[in-house]
């Protein structure tokens, strides 16, 4: 089937073959007739070997490949990298997620042609250390890059790819607990970063603010050591001599930040205005404070969890009707001191409310939720 399709569309640019049972014969094919392939993805494809790549390395087709997804190809091994390196050197975008194997001499044979890369996606791949991201360093000059579930990677790594990376807008580095304040420093300077998740990085204290002003989306839910002084940081942009700049921030996700307050709260929303979707859920320390401030001063507010956030009452609800008149999705599952009421504020806002979650909110009775549910959300 692959080999009709690919031989009747030599201007092929798109393909995407996941999850399929292609083998070597396909990679073959490929190399044969895809001269124009732009996008080519193998993801969780186990039935081709090292050897399919050799024909992309010694074929016509697939030089001028951009993006790569291998991810699950768990049967790769340094060869195969090393073949796609040689055949693919216009390489832009590469995935390898999922991939236990992967090792620090794979990502070396992978970047030793491939100098153009400007994306690298590593999730769960947690052998992979210092190295390798110093490796990459070395040779690209990324715009993003995204790891995840790795405690090899220490502060060596992000000061080495941001210094090598200026232009990085996109660091995505979750559950990686050797980072620290020392190499978050480094990603603090990137005047380019628009989207950061350190999320699940327990080291991390968030000290010190952005030189970025155009931060959009910032993650550093369940980072025990986030505290309120974190949050006001996240409002301050250093410019020169510590002078304090208004930020855009869209999304911030502060799930399980259990030392932040209300009070940080509400000194951070006093500056960043601009946020339309928060997740603060199982932020046990915050109350109704905390939503009148984002009520009152983040009127754009389109998302809302506060899941597990016991101290919110009605009056909370209260605050967030009155305010966010744009807010669409909202979860308040656990607030066990909710009450029926509750669901009369939020009748104000249906439409546009048009998701909401209130599991485990022992405090509103069922039928009355049922009626809301079948009045509002599902007409």
């Amino acid at each position: 089937m692959v080999q009709r399709i690919v031989e009747g569309c030599p201007c092929l640019l798109y393909l995407n073959l996941s999850c399929t049972l292609i083998t070597n014969k396909t990679l073959r094919e490929l190399s044969r007739n895809c001269l124009n392939l732009q996008f080519l993805s193998l993801a969780y494809c186990y039935r081709f070997t090292d050897e399919g790549f050799m024909y992309l390395a010694t074929g016509k087709g697939c030089c001028n490949l951009l993006h790569l997804n291998l991810s699950g190809c768990t049967q790769m091994t340094v060869n195969g990298f090393r073949y796609i390196s040689d055949g693919c050197p216009s390489l832009k975008e590469i995935v390898i997620d999922d991939m236990p194997t992967l090792s620090d001499s794979c990502v070396s044979a992978l970047i030793a042609r491939c100098h153009c890369l400007s994306a690298i996606s590593l999730l769960d791949a947690a052998h992979l250390s210092d190295v390798a991201v110093k490796a990459i360093a070395e040779v690209a000059k990324l715009k993003s890059f995204s790891t995840e579930g790795n405690s090899q990677l220490t502060d060596i790594s992000w000061t080495a790819l941001c210094s090598s990376s200026p232009g990085l807008h996109r660091l995505h580095a979750a559950e990686c607990p050797r980072m620290t304040d020392a190499g978050l420093k480094s990603v603090a300077a990137l005047k380019n970063l628009q989207h950061l998740d350190i999320s699940l990085c327990d080291k991390c204290c968030l000290t010190k603010g952005f030189s970025s002003s155009k931060l959009r989306e910032l993650n550093v839910s369940h980072c025990s050591h986030i505290t309120d002084i974190s949050v006001l940081s996240i409002a301050q942009r250093y410019i020169g001599l510590a002078a304090l700049s208004r930020v855009h921030l869209k999304k911030l996700v502060l799930a399980e930040c259990v030392h932040v307050t209300d009070i940080g709260i509400e000194k951070l929303c006093k500056t960043v205005r601009d946020l339309e979707h928060v997740d603060v859920s199982h932020c046990g320390a915050l109350s109704d404070p905390a939503i009148r401030a984002l009520s009152f001063y983040c009127r754009g507010l389109v998302t809302l969890r506060m899941s597990g956030c016991p101290k919110m009452t009605d009056m909370a609800i209260h605050y967030l009707t009155s305010g966010a008149q744009y807010l669409r999705e909202l979860d308040v599952s656990g607030c066990v001191l909710l009450t029926d009421r509750t669901l009369r504020h939020l009748e104000r806002i249906c439409p546009p409310l048009c998701s909401i979650t209130m599991a485990y909110c022992t405090g509103i009775s069922k039928v009355l939720h049922d009626n809301f549910n079948d009045q509002f959300l599902f007409p």
